[in-house]
């Protein structure tokens, strides 16, 4: 793609999911095979003819091996670099949902997913990138406290 594009500024979406542990004291997270700091939420970019719900449930599958169902939007938010880690000017989309698991076992793929962890909220998770610990940061005080879905601006 990025041959017949160059390093323009293209725009992605990706899907993410929240799992809670039965306490509600710890959210399912992976150890990213990109990144050597910090946790990341299951999820990944859609592939065409994906909706958001449909790449959420396919990325929990491929990366923790769990069954889960959506069952509501967290909110959505916007990041744009103009050189992601390959080079080129990049928005990304990422619309969160919190999941129920529905079956499976919990197994890391080992590829992209090295660990996973039920990670305590208390103290906050350190995410693997600003933006994530942003999306955590929100997860944490406005979606625990409204139904309400939420929108992240650059910048915010």
């Amino acid at each position: 793609m990025r041959e017949k594009v160059g390093h323009e500024g293209m725009i992605f979406v990706s899907a993410y999911g929240v799992l809670w542990n039965e306490a509600h004291d710890a959210i399912l997270l992976e150890k990213r095979w990109d990144s050597e700091v910090g946790w990341g939420f299951p999820g990944g970019y859609l592939e065409y003819g994906d909706s958001p719900t449909q790449a959420v449930i396919r990325e929990f599958k491929e990366e923790t091996n769990l069954d889960v169902e959506v069952t509501r939007v967290l909110g959505i938010s916007t990041n744009i670099t103009q050189k992601n880690s390959w080079g080129d000017a990049q928005e990304t989309i990422g619309v969160g949902f919190e999941v129920r698991k529905v079956g499976g076992v919990l197994r890391k793929d080992g590829t992209e997913t090295l660990d996973l962890q039920f990670v305590p909220v208390n103290p906050e998770p350190k995410m693997f990138v600003p933006q994530a610990q942003k999306t955590m940061h929100r997860i944490l005080t406005e979606n625990e406290t409204s139904a309400q879905p939420w929108l992240r601006e650059p910048g915010d």
